[in-house]
C-alpha cells in the first residue's frame, strides 16, 4: 500500500532496515496494465550507488551515465597516481546495466539513448510521462537539452541534505564542519542552472538524522545514501500513483555548501578554535587535507584532535620569548607547562617522561585559547610522519626551543 506523503518521512526516519522488494509500479491489479518507468540514472560515487541499487531493486528499467575514469593521486618525491573508477559504473557493470560515460567534451555533446528521445512520428512534442531522469552525486550539470526531453515533474535529485540548507556540491561536508546536529535527505526537482543549483521543489524529505559527534564525512555519507534509495523509490511510487506533491523552497533559509577546494582547507589559527579545525578535518580532511605553512613550506595535518584544557603549552604570548626555561609547571594532562593566553599559531613539542623521542605529542595553539593535538603530518613532497618524527626533520634554527609559529 503506497503511504501517504505526510506519513512517509516519519517511516523512513524510523527504518533502520532496506525495503528491497518495492515496485515502481503497482502489482496488485493484474488487470492493470501499467508501462513501468523508463530511467535514466546519472552518478559517480557511494551514495549514488544506494540510490541506483534501491531503484534496481525496484524493478525499473535503468540507464546509467557515469563520469570518466581519471587518474588521481599527489606528485612530488613520493608522487603516487591512480586510476578513479566511479563506483557507480562497478555497480552497473556488475549488474549488466546498460552504460554510458560522459565524453571528454561534457554532456552537451552526449547524445542519450534512442528510447530517451522524442519519436519522430510522434504527433505531441511533450516528452514521455514514463521516462524519468534521476541525478544523484553526479558532479555535473544537466544541460537544458537534457531536461527538456523529460517533464518537469519526472526529473529529479537526490540531495544529502534538508534544502535549501546546504545547497551545492558538498552538502554533507559542510554539514559537519558547521557543527549541525540533526541533518536529512531531500528528493528534490531537477531546475535549469540559471534558475540556481539544488533550487527545485521539494517532493520528498526524511528529517531529524542525528549528526554523531564524531562523525566524518566517510560514516555520515553512507547512512545518508541508504536513506536517500528508500527515499528516492518512495517518491517515485508516489510519482506513478499521482499523489506526488512539489513544494517550493524558501530561499530566506539558503546555505551554500560549495565544492570542497585547497583554500577550504587552509588553517588561520586567529580565526578558528580548535573545535571549529577539528570539525573542518572531520568534514573535509579526508578529501582535502587541512594545511598550514612553517618556513614558507606547506604542511598538511593530516590526524589531529581538540586538546584538553589546559594543554601542555608556553605561558607567554608570542614566539619570540618562548623556551623551556620561561614556561612554569602547571596542572594539565601529564606533566608540563601551563598555558597563558596562548599566541595563535604557535605549536609546542611535548615531551613525557619515559617516552621516546619519536612519541612526542605536538599541540597548537588556536583561537579563544583553544589548543589542538596533531599526530601525523606531512610536509610538501614527503611522506607523512608522526608528530614526533616531523619535529625532528625540521632545520634545527626552526624548531630551536622546542616552539615554532603555524601560519
Amino acid at each position: 500500500m503506497l503511504l501517504p506523503a505526510s506519513l512517509t518521512t516519519v517511516r523512513l526516519a524510523r527504518s533502520g532496515t532496506r525495503a528491497r522488494s518495492w515496485r515502481l509500479f503497482s502489482a496488485s491489479c493484474p488487470s492493470r496494465k501499467e508501462e513501468p518507468f523508463r530511467i535514466l540514472f546519472c552518478g559517480s560515487d557511494d551514495f549514488s550507488v544506494a540510490s541506483l541499487e534501491a531503484v534496481h531493486n525496484a524493478k525499473g528499467n535503468i540507464d546509467v551515465v557515469v563520469p570518466a575514469e581519471r587518474q588521481v593521486g599527489r606528485g612530488g618525491r613520493h608522487a603516487q597516481h591512480h586510476t578513479y573508477t566511479p563506483a557507480l559504473r562497478q555497480y552497473a557493470e556488475k549488474h549488466n546495466l546498460p552504460l554510458s560515460t560522459v565524453p571528454s567534451t561534457g554532456l552537451k555533446s552526449w547524445s542519450p539513448p534512442s528510447h530517451f528521445l522524442p519519436s519522430p512520428s510522434s504527433s505531441t512534442p511533450d516528452p514521455e510521462k514514463t521516462n524519468v531522469l534521476l541525478t544523484a552525486s553526479f558532479g555535473h550539470i544537466i544541460p537544458a537539452p537534457l531536461l527538456a526531453l523529460f517533464a518537469p515533474t519526472h526529473r529529479l535529485n537526490v540531495h544529502p541534505s534538508l534544502l535549501p540548507r546546504w545547497r551545492g556540491a558538498a552538502p554533507v561536508q559542510w554539514t559537519i564542519a558547521a557543527g549541525d546536529e540533526k541533518t536529512g535527505v531531500s528528493v528534490q526537482g531537477l531546475v535549469k542552472y540559471s534558475l540556481g543549483v539544488d533550487a527545485g521543489d521539494i517532493v520528498g524529505r526524511v528529517y531529524g538524522v542525528p549528526v554523531p559527534e564524531n562523525a566524518t564525512y566517510n560514516s555520515l555519507l553512507p547512512h545518508l545514501a541508504l536513506i536517500g534509495g528508500d527515499l528516492l523509490v518512495d517518491v517515485l511510487r508516489q510519482l506513478k500513483a499521482g499523489t506526488a506533491s512539489f513544494t517550493p523552497q524558501n530561499p530566506t533559509h539558503t546555505t551554500q555548501a560549495p565544492k570542497i577546494t585547497a583554500p577550504t582547507a587552509q588553517l588561520h589559527f586567529p580565526t578558528q578554535t580548535a573545535v571549529a579545525i577539528d570539525r573542518l578535518h572531520r568534514g573535509v580532511g579526508g578529501q582535502v587535507p587541512l594545511w598550514t605553512t612553517v618556513g614558507g613550506r606547506t604542511v598538511q595535518l593530516l590526524s589531529l584532535s581538540v586538546a584538553p584544557a589546559p594543554a601542555p603549552a608556553p605561558a607567554t604570548v608570542g614566539p619570540q620569548d618562548l623556551s623551556p626555561s620561561s614556561c612554569p609547571p602547571g596542572p594539565g594532562p601529564g606533566p608540563g607547562p601551563r598555558p597563558v593566553d596562548p599566541d595563535p599559531g604557535v605549536a609546542v613539542l611535548h615531551t613525557e617522561k619515559g617516552k621516546a623521542k619519536k612519541d612526542r605529542k605536538l599541540f597548537i595553539a588556536c583561537k579563544d585559547a583553544t589548543w589542538l593535538q596533531v599526530y601525523s603530518l606531512r610536509t610538501a613532497g614527503k611522506k607523512a610522519l608522526s608528530a614526533g618524527e616531523w619535529w625532528n626533520g625540521l632545520p634545527r634554527d626552526v624548531r630551536e626551543g622546542g616552539v615554532l609559529r603555524f601560519g
